[in-house]
């Protein structure tokens, strides 16, 4: 009601202003102004097709298309795109990232930052990169190029090229059911109609495209035909530790490390219910002894908690930082309210802390403890995260048996996740 007087009051104030336009004119600037038209076309930016130049003498590539390149967000979603075009490579084919979203090019940076991961040093000197933010510059493709969507609008891009090439399909790298990234409404509704295009998917996790199987989501596995040799999965590789890394001493004060993303954008991680049931716990005496809390994630200052304790807030870290942080805490505490198991709370328990994350869907605590004996998932409710960090508190003071649960039952090189089994399929795929 309140938007609906405020409109009002707008078309009043601009008629009277300008008497001599004709009211549908006044009507229309008024709502243009209290509408924001650049947020309201946003989907249909994004989704926006490629102009595609085919030609025959072209070299035939596979594209993958990325929102953007940025160091400052590149984590694990960008780092196995990243890996899997330098597999491709290796296999004989010859890549390009198409960028889709607004970016800054920089590619001298762009070489120096990528310097820094091992793996990756020298790709942008065998993979090609195309900046078509701008739709009308033209993209030249071979009509026997593949397109690889690694999120849910590039996907709709993709699609959209199949109309100019030979193949009916094009490859879909999901790391995520998108949808759960958004509440109900408009993008939930855009993401997941991306799974009905015609594709072919490589699902980040065994879990993951379990949960597209049982649900029934999408071209692959909401239609009656056999899907299970048009879908692979791959386990994103996590930083692993060698024993003598990992000091697991009694060390006072004890050490939790929490996830924390109070952002809205992050929502799935459950901050809310991480943060009161780690404030709870305090209250009730579950920490027995000193101990220290520290969050990551955010940039967010620090956030009080019971007892005269605070969440000491590291802020977002670069990764050898990140690789050093996670052997020094005894707990960690990661949440993520999707059917992914997140690599967090894997990396955790590597490090040799005992991980308190949540069971989602057929995420379930059978699942993660096949990964590792150091994961505890729990009922993503209040309750269900203090009776976890309870336990948790007193399984820290097994030293022994935390060491043992380090070596973690998952991929921990890119050469392992994206080995020749995966590799073949995608080229099979591809031929």
């Amino acid at each position: 009601m309140r938007a609906s007087k405020l409109f009002a009051k707008a078309v009043v104030k601009l008629a009277r202003s300008r008497l001599s336009v004709p009211l549908r004119v006044v009507m229309r600037r008024a709502r243009e102004s209290y509408y924001n038209i650049e947020v309201l076309t946003r989907i249909q930016t994004k989704t926006a097709p490629l102009s595609l130049q085919v030609d025959v003498e072209e070299f035939e590539r596979v594209n993958i298309l990325i929102p953007e390149i940025n160091f400052e967000n590149f984590y694990g979603g960008y780092i196995a795109k990243f890996n899997l075009a330098r597999k491709l490579v290796a296999s004989g084919r010859r890549v390009r990232f198409v960028i889709v979203d607004q970016c800054n090019v920089d590619m001298p940076r762009w070489r120096d930052m990528v310097s820094t991961y091992e793996d990756l040093t020298g790709i942008f000197e065998s993979v090609e990169v195309g900046y078509h933010f701008d739709r009308t510059v033209p993209l030249a493709v071979n009509p026997n190029d593949t397109f690889v969507a690694t999120t849910w609008w590039t996907a709709f891009i993709a699609d959209a090229a199949l109309s100019h090439l030979n193949c009916d399909e094009f490859i879909y790298l999901i790391q995520e059911y998108e949808p759960f990234t958004f509440p109900m409404g408009s993008y939930f509704a855009q993401s997941h109609a991306s799974y009905d295009l015609p594709h072919r998917g490589l699902y980040s996790t065994e879990l993951l495209r379990d949960y597209f199987r049982r649900h029934n989501v999408g071209y692959n596995f909401g239609t009656t035909r056999d899907a299970e040799d048009q879908t692979a999965s791959f386990e994103n590789a996590i930083i692993n530790y060698a024993d003598e890394e990992l000091t697991l001493s009694e060390r006072r004060p004890g050490k939790l490390l929490f996830y924390s993303r109070p952002e809205s954008h992050a929502a799935r991680n459950m901050f809310e219910i991480g943060y009161q049931a780690l404030a709870t716990s305090i209250e009730n005496g579950i920490f027995d002894g000193e101990w220290e809390f520290h969050g990551i994630g955010s940039s967010h200052g620090d956030i009080p908690l019971p007892c005269e304790n605070n969440l000491t807030m590291l802020g977002k870290v670069d990764l050898d930082t990140y690789r050093s942080l996670l052997p020094q805490y005894d707990i960690g505490l990661s949440l993520m309210y999707t059917p992914h198991p997140s690599l967090l709370p894997i990396e955790m328990a590597a490090a040799g802390a005992i991980a308190v994350t949540n069971e989602c869907l057929n995420k379930t605590q059978v699942e993660l403890q096949s990964i590792s004996g150091n994961i505890l998932a729990t009922t993503p409710t209040i309750d269900g995260v203090m009776k976890g960090l309870r336990e948790a508190v007193v399984r820290a003071k097994d030293h022994d048996r935390r060491l043992a649960n380090s070596r973690v039952n998952w991929a921990t090189s890119w050469d392992m996740t994206f080995d020749h089994g995966v590799i073949d399929v995608l080229n099979g795929w591809i031929g």
